[in-house]
């Protein structure tokens, strides 16, 4: 394609001498022209004529470079300003903010032709769209990887996870389910109904098990078997998440009115791969904390973990002036029980109270190891009036469990102190153990298999 040559180092300019050029050449011939169309010589072709002829040709050249400049040079200030935008946006690492101050000064451009102005209007706005959607990804995975590094517990990470996609995508809903003990559990959820049905469905177990992503077209009118609530989903994407080959669970989520564009199908498979690193470690950090707080024998709460859930429950209960009791538990005659059949046997009737003592206790309630035969109930909120009922069927509940050795029938009893906030004044935590120590000692020197109150020891 021909070029012609630059004269400057500005366009416009360039185009200002050669329409001045044209305009001289115009004047030049256009005296010649008239002869050859058949005026008379003499009145044409003389110096005043030419004179004449040059400003008009000076002046065409002019008309048309202004009216060039006002129609074209509009449309390029625009583009060339809203790319210095772009430009000092990306320079600055501000363009994030961009779609905010789109309504102000940084918008679309209109394409009001299709000429190659058109064309440039229209690839500059594509621009802006995927530079804004690219940071706005670059803003959410920032912030998810943020969360990943802050969170080691797996419901928080997974709850942070599944908010930011509803947020910063098209998503309306989502689930988090990962593999426990080869059962799949939903750890986290938002606008679900009856999120725990989700770990029945086939896709999202079929998924989990062969690691395939699925995405579910949902024609109108058709319900996902009344998973989905507060409003109809348009598609369903079911992630799955894994860890160096494991499967460790699925991201589920699912749009509403609006069909996932391309920075939510980018988001979607950015967080399912990255988050099974994160879910990984929460789980590993999770199991730790567990066998750290947990007795091995008994799979009750150890003593170190009870203590502090205990200063925890009793500060609480200060603030809030609300009840709190403890009790402590112990097997009768225990050391007979390990003289007569071993210590392996004895760890069964360890095993066997702890047992009873988790099936009797409220939800919140918790059972602690105390050491070696003994127990410690730490029962929030449960006034004195509460407590030695649940003791009192402890009580009876071991009493008629018989623990078997072979054929022979090995029966069991427990004596079961009782302390508790506010009926009785205590400063600390420790002062209320060491009363519902003493009420158990109470317990034993009268005769054992009872329940005895601290404070009514005497009645």
């Amino acid at each position: 394609m021909f070029k012609i040559p630059r004269l400057t180092r500005s366009i416009f300019l360039d185009q200002f001498i050669y329409m001045q050029a044209v305009g001289v050449f115009i004047g030049l011939s256009f005296p010649h022209f008239l002869v050859w169309y058949g005026f008379a010589a003499e009145q044409v072709l003389n110096w005043h004529f030419y004179i004449v002829t040059q400003i008009a040709g000076q002046l065409v050249g002019l008309i048309s470079f202004l009216l060039i400049s006002m129609v074209i040079r509009p449309h390029l200030k625009l583009l060339s300003h809203k790319m210095q935008d772009i430009a000092d946006g990306l320079h600055k690492k501000n363009l994030i903010d961009y779609s905010a101050k789109c309504n102000q000064d940084l918008c679309h451009i209109d394409v009001v032709s299709n000429d190659e102005i058109g064309v440039s209007a229209h690839a500059y706005n594509q621009l802006l769209s995927a530079l804004i959607d690219s940071h706005e990804t670059e803003r959410v995975y920032s912030r998810f990887s943020k969360a990943m590094s802050e969170n080691l517990e797996v419901s928080a990470l997974a709850d942070e996870a599944i908010s930011l996609l509803i947020e910063s995508t098209h998503i309306e809903a989502g689930a988090v389910l990962i593999m426990q003990n080869a059962q799949i559990e939903v750890v986290a959820s938002k606008g679900i109904l009856s999120a725990d049905s989700l770990s029945d469905h086939d896709a999202i177990v079929r998924s989990i098990n062969k690691g395939e992503s699925t995405r579910i077209l949902m024609p109108k009118n058709v319900q996902l078997d009344g998973v989905l609530t507060h409003f109809q989903p348009s598609e369903v994407f079911i992630e799955p998440i894994e860890f160096k080959g494991v499967h460790l669970g699925a991201l589920v989520a699912a749009t509403g009115a609006k069909m996932a564009d391309n920075r939510t199908e980018l988001v979607l498979q950015l967080f399912s791969r990255s988050i099974g690193l994160a879910l990984n470690n929460a789980l590993v950090h999770s199991k730790f904390q567990k066998l750290a707080a947990i007795d091995g024998l008994t799979n009750v709460y150890n003593r170190r973990f009870g203590m502090g859930r205990l200063k925890e429950d009793f500060s609480r209960i200060l603030r809030e002036q609300s009840p709190l009791s403890v009790a402590m538990i112990d097997i009768d005659h225990f050391k007979s029980v390990n003289d007569t059949y071993g210590h392996l046997v004895g760890d069964k009737a360890i095993v066997m109270i702890a047992k009873i003592l988790k099936e009797v206790l409220r939800e919140g309630d918790i059972v602690v190891r105390y050491g070696g035969e003994e127990f410690l109930m730490i029962l929030y909120g449960a006034s004195a009036a509460s407590a030695t009922p649940i003791c009192e069927r402890i009580r009876h509940q071991v009493k008629d469990t018989v623990l078997m050795e072979g054929s022979q029938r090995i029966n069991l009893s427990v004596s079961i102190g009782v302390c508790s906030y506010p009926e009785v004044t205590v400063s600390d935590e420790m002062a209320l153990i060491d009363k519902a120590d003493q009420a158990l000692y109470h317990a034993k020197q009268t005769g054992r298999d009872k329940v005895v109150e601290f404070g009514k020891m005497n009645a």
